[in-house]
């Protein structure tokens, strides 16, 4: 024989079944008490914090040096890893042909000054005897033809005596500045050739600090404290030089250049972190709590949870919160309470 159910047992039945299928569904429904809470306004939280951002120590100069003229290399005087000064002698080049060169135009100079010796004297003897009227006018007009001539062709000999004397003098390759040999690319016997790289110089001594920094963050950094480079447990004050005018089309970020404000022997290449103070304060990232894909933090108003995000948040890193400092937040039960939630205020 069957049995009917009435209405009110039908629910309690239909109920049953449903929370026996879906615990989930039933606890959320039966459970409707207040989720016990405490606050503490945002301005109690908020502390001073520190923004860094990666960087990395640059040599303002890490020259190709190249021979200046063709020659076969006769010596070798460094190799990688030498320290040398500026103006010292890196190698030797075979500068017989030009040694050759500019002794003929030494010589050729010689005799261009002698002609100019002689083409001045015959013009001054001309004039004297132009002004007693014992010479025509033509023959002085070609004395001093002849004079301006002579000076002209010293002159050019001169410059022919530069030139070979500066291509003697690119006989030998040599360093611009003090700095370290990190490549060596002659070798002796070699035959060199004008513009063929030579050595690879590195100006260890004079290096700068590069950083990509967002369009915020460059605007950050500018009013920021206790600028500095962190690497390898060292840490060296720096300066805000420039910021490059170009933003980057991948990172959307530019590059700026901080100058060292003391010594380091920290090698060009170095990699850190670039730290500064925030001139706001910020809030932990231990305030910080996700929901679905959003970093926030969780308020409470009107005896209800709100989830207020913050979309320039990162994990791990304290926050600026565009909210007033007398905003309430969560404190015990953060981590649980959901948006939306009631929540029961208990005394902290």
């Amino acid at each position: 024989m069957m049995r009917h159910f009435g209405l009110p047992q039908y629910a309690l039945f239909t109920g049953l079944f449903l929370g026996t299928i879906n615990p989930v569904w039933a606890a959320t429904s039966l459970d409707s008490e207040p989720l016990a809470v405490t606050l503490i306004p945002l301005a109690k939280v908020l502390q001073i914090s520190e923004r860094s951002v990666p960087a990395t120590l640059v040599s303002l100069n890490d020259s190709t040096l190249s021979a200046e003229v063709a020659g076969k290399v006769t010596r070798l005087l460094v190799d990688v890893g030498a320290t040398v000064k500026a103006g010292q002698v890196l190698a030797n080049l075979d500068c017989r042909d030009y040694t050759h060169s500019l002794s003929q135009a030494k010589a050729s100079m010689t005799a261009a000054k002698a002609r100019l010796s002689f083409a001045q004297s015959q013009w001054q003897r001309n004039q004297q005897l132009r002004k007693t009227g014992l010479l025509p006018a033509e023959q002085l007009e070609k004395a001093q033809a002849d004079f301006d001539s002579a000076q002209a062709d010293v002159a050019v000999n001169q410059a022919q005596v530069d030139t070979a004397s500066l291509a003697v003098s690119r006989c030998e390759v040599t360093a611009p500045f003090a700095g370290q040999i990190t490549q060596r690319h002659l070798q002796l016997g070699q035959q060199a050739t004008p513009g063929s790289p030579a050595f690879q110089l590195l100006q260890h001594d004079v290096q700068e600090l590069s950083a990509q920094l967002s369009a915020e963050e460059v605007a950050e950094q500018a009013q920021g404290k206790q600028l500095r480079f962190v690497a390898d447990g060292v840490t060296l004050a720096v300066k805000r030089r420039a910021v490059v005018g170009q933003i980057s089309g991948n990172t959307r970020t530019q590059e700026v250049r901080f100058s060292l404000q003391e010594p380091t022997t920290l090698a060009a290449g170095q990699s850190g972190r670039l730290v500064w103070q925030s001139p706001l304060p910020a809030l932990p990232a231990s305030w910080l709590v996700r929901r679905d894909t959003s970093l926030g933090v969780m308020l409470g108003e009107d005896d209800a949870a709100k989830f207020h995000p913050l979309p320039k948040a990162q994990e791990g890193q304290a926050a600026i919160v565009d909210l007033p400092d007398t905003t309430l937040l969560i404190d015990q039960n953060r981590l649980r309470v959901q948006h939306g939630q009631a929540i029961k205020v208990e005394s902290p």
